[in-house]
């Protein structure tokens, strides 16, 4: 277990995989031609992988609507909303930004036509990261240059110092990711307290116990000894640990967004929430959470592509 939360060379694996498919669709040598530059964005994607995959995965299981392991253009613009990124008044920019990185489709790997409607999946996410980092430091500086110059305005030295795409995307991190993720049950910092020894033992000394239960919640549907997101609900609401009205109600695919329950969370990432108890969000975000780092196998079950993303083992 405590091999699998975080392994360096999994990471590096993953980051590789992922950079080759970003690579590949020839999006980023129109973005940054210089290679020095994306050498450095991708060594800033290895070395942050760890909390940017899981402010991801929290992200792409907020509605309901879609699979836990891809992000809708609503769950996109919450993630920004929330880390004060972009607002509102950037809204056709950042449609802009999600359907231009669906780079699956460019390359063949995927027949969706890219659309509001439509899903990207994590490396698709850190593309777009990198365009919304050059749109809010690079972009937005330079029109607003230009437009104090047709003015005939005077420009500050401060204004004039647009940064590199790769320092971009560290302005990004450093004064609106890192502070959220500070206050964010992952990341690192939650991966080693779930290795510490004593919650290891725990596990360990409770092992039979556990593996008996996953079991039997894996039978239902499962020929392979994994259990789905639809099995891990079951499990949470049989225990009782995702309760009140919203276990009643289970994990509907109904968007949280149309029926009003937008509101229900003040800051979702932080966990400042209104609502007391877990919730089918809670639920979704924690089967997604323990997903690993290793790249997306993508597996044909019944007819229909299934992502490991989609799926969990007992470890």
């Amino acid at each position: 277990l405590a091999d699998q939360l975080i392994d360096n060379a999994v990471i590096e694996s993953t980051v590789n995989e992922e950079w080759s498919l970003i690579k590949g669709s020839g999006v980023l040598d129109n973005l940054v031609p210089d290679e020095g530059q994306q050498e450095e964005i991708r060594s800033f994607l290895e070395r942050n992988y760890v909390e940017l995959s899981d402010c991801y995965k929290f992200y792409s299981a907020v509605n309901s609507g879609g699979g836990t392991h891809t992000l809708e253009f609503i769950e996109l613009n919450k993630f920004l909303s929330e880390t004060s990124i972009l607002g509102e008044e950037h809204s056709s920019a950042i449609l802009r930004i999600f359907i231009d990185s669906h780079i699956s489709a460019k390359n063949g790997k995927s027949k969706v036509k890219p659309s509001i409607h439509s899903e990207i999946h994590r490396h698709e996410f850190f593309l777009a990261l990198i365009k919304i980092s050059i749109f809010k430091f690079i972009t937005l500086p330079k029109k607003e240059i230009a437009r104090l110059k047709r003015q005939g305005q005077h420009v500050p030295n401060s204004k004039r110092n647009v940064p590199t795409a790769p320092k971009a995307l560290e302005l990004v991190y450093d004064q609106h990711l890192a502070p959220v993720l500070a206050n964010m049950p992952a990341g690192a910092k939650m991966r080693d307290a779930v290795a510490s020894k004593e919650v290891l033992i725990l596990f360990y000394d409770n092992l039979e116990s556990l593996k008996a239960c996953f079991e039997k919640f894996a039978q239902m549907k499962s020929e392979d000894g994994s259990i789905s997101l639809s099995e891990f609900s079951v499990f949470a609401m049989s225990t009782g640990f995702c309760g009140g009205g919203e276990r009643r109600r289970g994990l509907q695919k109904s968007s949280s967004f149309r029926n009003g329950r937008a509101s229900e969370r003040k800051h979702s990432i932080t966990g400042d929430k209104t609502s007391k108890g877990v919730t089918p969000k809670d639920i979704r975000q924690i089967f997604s959470a323990s997903q690993n780092d290793r790249p997306e196998e993508v597996e044909e079950n019944n007819g229909e592509n299934v992502s490991h993303y989609e799926v969990m083992s007992f470890s």
